[in-house]
């Protein structure tokens, strides 16, 4: 599997390569048909094989990978049997290319989207999806793979472990996680509570920082407190995967930056053995 992550016209575009022992037939039907698409796809897929026609995606038990924007239906493209479909799910755009080998033929798949903070989270999905696929058409030995390791290995490949200081001085840090949000927070407060009017749990506070009181807290969504070295906030919402974690400092802060990195990612780290 070779990964990139790069940006063409303002859009993070992630491009995935799988060498298959397959032809190009026999993987195309794997990519159109909806029964075969059932046996390693994410979602039920429902589509009208032609250019511009209609596709529908259907989560298991009311499940969506898309929590802000929860639009599962698209259009299809470009189709040109068997060598490439490509076509929209929401504001996303997946190209699916297929080039033949002398070995069976070679799978691309390019992935156009908003969400840069979730790149590590869709290319753990699509890496076991691609296993699933090959396992599908035949490749039996291909070994399944664990998510968390995944996703916190890609986090580190793309930089997206990495806060950024805005031009306010200010500091922030958006990081998707694998645990759902309720876990997160449990995990942060530890065997303290978190009151308004207290100091925060120590989970909240990175080396450095002199914790003021807590003065918004809405569990398990929002934590905020004052310290001489600049408000912090703490936020969670449901991400792709798991909880996606916002974290900002008021500036200057930029000498904090280690320092909440550090933080963040021993409660990545933490999480891996969470369940």
């Amino acid at each position: 599997m070779n990964e990139t992550l790069t940006v063409a016209d303002g859009r993070t575009q992630l491009r995935m390569e799988r060498a298959l022992a397959h032809p190009a037939e026999k993987v195309w039907r794997a990519l159109t048909e909806p029964s075969e698409l059932s046996r390693w796809f994410p979602a039920a897929v429902e589509l009208d094989l032609r250019l511009d026609g209609p596709i529908s995606f259907t989560f298991p038990d009311g499940e969506d990978d898309f929590v802000e924007d929860p639009d599962n239906t698209g259009v299809i493209r470009a189709f040109d049997p068997p060598r490439l479909l490509e076509y929209t799910w929401g504001v996303e755009v997946l190209r699916w290319e297929l080039e033949p080998t002398a070995d069976g033929c070679l799978l691309t798949l390019t992935a156009t989207f908003d969400d840069r903070p979730g790149s590590a989270s869709f290319t753990s999905g699509w890496t076991i999806c691609f296993d699933a696929l090959d396992r599908v058409l035949g490749g039996s030995a291909v070994p399944e793979k664990d998510y968390a390791e995944l996703h916190e290995y890609y986090v580190k490949a793309y930089g997206l472990d990495q806060g950024e200081v805005l031009d306010d001085g200010s500091i922030r840090f958006e990081r998707q996680l694998i645990r759902p949000k309720e876990l997160v927070w449990s995990v942060l407060t530890g065997a303290e509570a978190a009151a308004i009017g207290s100091t925060p749990p120590a989970g909240f506070v990175a080396k450095g920082i002199e914790p003021g009181p807590v003065e918004e807290l809405t569990e398990p969504t929002r934590l905020a407190y004052s310290s001489p070295q600049g408000e912090v906030a703490w936020s969670l919402r449901d991400g792709n995967g798991g909880a996606r974690l916002v974290v900002t400092q008021a500036g200057p802060a930029g000498e904090y930056l280690a320092a909440w990195h550090d933080l963040i990612e021993s409660l990545a780290g933490a999480l891996i053995n969470q369940r």
